[in-house]
């Protein structure tokens, strides 16, 4: 090879290191800041994974939130419930409690009277007669009122509850009837004394009350025929269990009232706890409300303690009560004990909660709903929170393993790039230090050549003289060129080889970033499954928000439930109120007929005498005619004959428009009841109720004998038809009709009256619910009621009151002497 392409080999080669050189520190600068990148992406990949560690510890605390939110909101609806049943418990069992309603104002005029004492003090017999009358009816009507807004509403449970006989009752029975008695009576004690001294009952007095009802059954004493109570019965009793006090001695009180509870048995065989129950309420209700008049309140002070001026009035009293065979009810009252030896067993009865206790508990159940409620919503909340949070912690380690995927990939990426820089300064270092040992060599061949053309020359100079030298030179220097041919070769195969390594390193570079491709394609599909798992998460939120509104639209519907079942309620009590007005109208109308058909009648019957007495007339004016001329003085005969028959025209024709007038009264009444009766059968069917009454009537009327006890059970068609037949019976006589003259006192409503063991006894009015035997025939004279003695009114009164008696069930009670009133 020649000196020109050395030196130009030379020269590529040196610049092929310049180059090389320049490369190594570009590569190695560019290794120093991967390297750099890499620490940083390292230090970032340790943070992040340090987040998402945090923000996974984050979700798992967040879900456990949820979760022990769950269970509170579940708790807490839990405990909801059960307060809300605890509630509707409540109320139910308030609404088959009867509460008393009475207007204590309306009560207590009267009790105490119309007028104050003094002003009663200062009336005349007449005034005080004309006062009297004016505040039996106020009674009257005050006793309708109450007896109307006090009436029993049985439960599913007591009317279910059978008793084959009376004398099946049990104790538990029987200190649940008491129970239910004294309810009803404390309320009341409650209301007229303004205090809390109840009336209580224990063991005790349950024996009491059995032997007396009892010793009643075995004299055959029914209220329905004698109204006297067994004072002997009453002073044992009080002396065999040593009771009594009322100043201090054996004693017992005894209220007594009539009930149809042996006609019930008799029908169906048996009787109802409701039948029970609704028996004792009406005895109650009409000894609290209904004892006026003739009774003058003796049932009512009894049961109420007596006066607030008596010496016993703040004494505890005790109570029982028992069923006689008749089915009467027997209420007897003790104050004290071991009067005279030892009482026995006078452990209280199972008491049962009051009204006022329920709705003590009333109020606290339903403040614990509303704490309940609060707590839910509480619940709720916390809840929603609790889900809103662990979806944000969700998002946020979504978000804090994205950033560690990137910083990953980030830091793979790095590594990779400086095991190609390594690779490449490895390479580069590696060329460098071939083109370096090729340089050393190139020179050596140019210095080597230089000292060859020295030789050579040195040679040439003496080229004559020694060309055998010169050729073994040249031929010395030609092995020598093809050492050195021989040497390039060599470099050159190094060469190559060295660029096969370079392949075989970027075929192991582009292997390694296909794996990292594939971690990549790795990680991004760990990616989507964690957004699928966040989508589950956001449809259960979905779902459990529809459950929440599923939960409040119930607690809506509920409410809209309750309004619906109050507005039945409201349209029930004005069918009610429809129910009376219209059988009040029918009541009007049915008297009016009753009257008009009276008048009808009794001017039919006049119609007739004065047709009669015409035709007698006329034929006594022909006989006179005919022996006119026989008869000293026919012609005064004649006149006065004349004369009569002319008046009695004249009556014949009043009695004619009389009876027709009687007779378009008795039409316009007709069409008045036919209304009315229209009227009522609207209302009836507004109110079911009246019809089980109606009904009940007319089964019991439909026994075979009518005794005394069964004459209530008579239709009010019957009773009304009996009334105007005596009606009609009077209007027969020459005076003027019984209808206009005839009064009844107002006495007939005193439905109750109150009774001791005392001897001395006084009459009792006739009961609202019984028709008493021996209410003497209407005469054409003012009659008199039997035992009391009042005067009666018409029959137009009788038929009312019997009309009203039947529709109010009352009931016939005994009588006490103590404890009179000022009138």
């Amino acid at each position: 090879m020649d000196a020109g392409k050395l030196t130009q080999q030379a020269n590529e080669t040196q610049t092929a290191i310049d180059q090389g050189k320049q490369n190594i520190s570009d590569t190695q600068q560019s290794l120093s800041q991967t390297t750099t990148n890499k620490a940083n992406v390292d230090k970032d990949v340790a943070n992040k994974t340090t987040n998402a560690t945090t923000a996974n510890n984050a979700v798992s605390q967040a879900q456990n939130n949820v979760n022990s939110a769950t269970t509170v909101q579940s708790n807490a609806q839990t405990t909801l419930n059960q307060r809300q049943q605890a509630v509707a418990d409540l109320q139910s069992q308030l609404a088959a409690m009867p509460t008393l309603k009475v207007d204590k104002a309306a009560w207590e005029k009267a009790v105490n009277g119309l007028v104050p004492a003094d002003q009663i003090a200062a009336m005349t017999d007449a005034e005080y007669a004309a006062y009297k009358q004016k505040w039996y009816a106020y009674c009257q009507q005050f006793a309708e009122q109450s007896y109307s807004d006090n009436q029993y509403h049985a439960s599913a449970k007591d009317q279910s509850t059978k008793v084959s006989s009376l004398s099946d009752l049990t104790s538990a029975q029987y200190q649940e009837l008491t129970n239910f008695a004294l309810n009803l009576i404390n309320q009341a004690r409650n209301m007229w004394r303004n205090d809390t001294l109840n009336t209580k009952s224990q063991i005790v007095d349950l024996a009491i009350a059995k032997d007396v009802a009892q010793a009643y059954s075995d004299a055959n004493r029914d209220i329905a025929t004698s109204g006297e109570h067994l004072g002997d019965a009453l002073d044992d009793t009080a002396a065999k269990y040593h009771v009594g006090s009322q100043d201090v001695g054996n004693w017992i009180s005894e209220d007594w009232g009539q009930t149809f509870l042996s006609n019930t048995q008799k029908i169906n065989g048996y009787v109802t706890m409701a039948d029970l129950k609704s028996s004792v309420m009406d005895d109650i209700v009409l000894m609290l409300f209904g004892d006026g008049g003739q009774n003058s309140w003796g049932h009512f002070y009894d049961l109420i303690g007596g006066r607030s001026d008596s010496s016993d009035y703040n004494n505890q009293s005790y109570l029982g009560l028992a069923f006689d065979k008749f089915g009467a009810l027997h209420i007897t009252q003790r104050e004290s004990a071991n009067i005279g030896g030892s009482t026995p067993d006078t452990t209280p009865i199972a008491t049962a909660v009051s009204v006022s206790e329920l709705k003590q508990q009333l109020n606290k159940a339903q403040t614990a709903q509303t704490t309940a409620q609060t707590n839910l919503n509480n619940a709720k909340a916390s809840l929603t929170a609790a889900n809103d949070t662990l979806a944000t912690a969700r998002q946020d380690a979504t978000n804090a393993q994205s950033e560690l995927n990137a910083a990953k990939t980030k830091q793979t990426q790095l590594a990779n790039q400086i095991t190609a820089l390594n690779n490449k300064l490895a390479s580069l270092k590696t060329k460098l230090a071939n083109d370096t040992t090729s340089l050393a060599k190139i020179k050596s061949e140019l210095a080597n050549l230089a000292d060859a053309q020295a030789a050579q020359q040195k040679v040439l100079d003496n080229a004559k003289a020694r060309v055998q030298a010169t050729s073994a030179t040249l031929a010395t220097a030609t092995a020598n060129a093809n050492a050195k041919t021989a040497a390039l070769k060599s470099a050159s195969q190094t060469l190559s080889a060295a660029k096969q390594v370079q392949a075989i390193a970027e075929g192991n570079a582009q292997s390694a970033a296909n794996t990292a491709k594939e971690a990549v394609g790795k990680a991004q599909h760990a990616v989507e499954a964690l957004t699928n798992a966040n989508q589950h998460v956001v449809t259960a939120k979905a779902q459990l928000t529809a459950i929440t509104d599923k939960l409040n639209n119930f607690a809506s519907l509920k409410q809209h439930s309750l309004n619906e079942l109050t507005s039945a309620q409201e349209l029930l009590s004005t069918a009610k109120t429809q129910l009376k007005q219209a059988n009040d109208v029918l009541n009007t109308q049915q008297q009016k007929l009753d009257v008009a058909n009276h008048s009808l009648d009794a001017a039919k019957l006049a119609l007739d005498k004065a047709t009669q007495f015409v035709n007698q007339c006329q034929a006594e004016y022909d006989a006179a005619k005919a022996h006119l001329s026989k008869l000293d003085h026919a012609d005064e005969t004649l006149a006065a004959a004349k004369a009569a028959l002319e008046a009695a025209k004249v009556q014949l024709a009043t009695s004619q428009t009389n009876y027709q007038t009687a007779k378009e009264n008795a039409a316009d009444a007709q069409q008045e009841l036919t209304d009315a009766q229209t009227a009522a059968a609207d209302a009836d069917q507004a109110y079911t109720h009246a019809q089980k009454v109606l009904r009940t009537l007319e089964l019991q009327a439909s026994l075979e004998v009518p005794t005394v006890t069964e004459k209530p059970q008579q239709s009010v068609d019957a009773v009304t038809e009996v009334v105007v037949d005596e009606a009609q019976a009077d209007s027969v006589s020459d005076t003027p009709s019984a209808i206009d003259q005839t009064e009844v006192t107002t006495a007939t409503a005193n439905v109750a009256a109150t009774g001791h063991n005392t001897a001395n006894t006084e009459n009792v009015a006739p009961s609202l619910k019984r028709l008493t035997p021996h209410t003497p025939a209407h005469s054409t004279t003012a009659g008199t009621l039997p035992q009391t003695g009042e005067a009666s009114e018409n029959h137009l009164a009788v038929l009312g009151l019997t009309l009203l008696s039947l529709l109010l069930s009352g009931l016939t009670l005994g009588r006490v002497t103590s404890k009179r009133r000022i009138h």
